[in-house]
């Protein structure tokens, strides 16, 4: 359970999960096949541990169930989760960014109505902002922020190193790309001081996510006083 101190408030954890939504018309979007499992999964396991989480989802994302402790709200775009991470994440001490985000989103924004058939067209594409990068420059000394990487298995360590240092989060976790949309994960948990956490051996999902919240204190370096 919660090794908070006595009478101190449950840490209130912040988690997204699900794919973003860039919308091309008013019917056509960019989008991208994350299911959000993991994100919801770890939503439920943090509720259970006893911390107090706002869940944060993509619409394309599974339905997450109703929990005394989770307080759950949706969101379509990269610009929708932005205007709700900065507002919620000045409440939360704990990030765990889950959510698949889109790189890119239609210059111009939407287009109204809908875009006929033709024989071919161009979408032009601006880069979206760097969300996480954002909230863990702009983050408290109380808090910490985890982030997920997701590359080919050939490489992984190196580039999620290189996305930790690059966006200034407290850890990455790391994923094959192989194990996408599987309900089996492979993940390492790279930490900002170098080193690394390994659950005692690789499973599903759920198993996963209960270690992850069981160690998030180890995880995110915070002390039992819940800072």
């Amino acid at each position: 359970m919660n090794d908070l101190a006595p009478n101190s408030p449950p840490l209130r954890v912040l988690i997204t999960t699900g794919g973003t939504q860039e919308p091309i018309d008013e019917v056509r979007f960019l989008g991208n096949r994350s299911s959000g499992k993991l994100g919801v999964l770890l939503a439920f396991a943090a509720a259970d541990f006893g911390y107090e989480v706002t869940l944060l989802h993509g619409h394309s994302s599974i339905s997450p169930s109703a929990h005394p402790r989770v307080k759950t709200i949706p969101f379509t775009s990269t610009r929708d989760l932005k205007a709700k991470l900065d507002e919620l994440w000045p409440s939360h001490t704990i990030l765990i960014m889950a959510a698949a985000v889109s790189d890119y989103t239609p210059k111009g924004g939407q287009v109204e109505g809908k875009l006929k058939r033709g024989e071919s067209m161009t979408l032009d594409l601006a880069s979206t902002e760097d969300i996480v990068a954002s909230l863990a420059g702009n983050s408290r000394e109380d808090q910490r922020v985890i982030a997920f990487a997701l590359e080919l298995q050939d490489g992984l360590h190196i580039a999620g190193r290189a996305k930790l240092i690059r966006k200034g989060v407290d850890a990455i976790v790391a994923n094959p790309l192989e194990t996408m949309e599987s309900s089996e994960i492979d993940a390492t948990i790279l930490l900002k001081d170098g080193s690394e956490l390994s659950p005692p051996e690789q499973g599903s999902k759920a198993i996963f996510a209960r270690w992850l919240i069981e160690n998030l204190k180890v995880v995110t370096g915070l002390t039992s006083q819940g800072k």
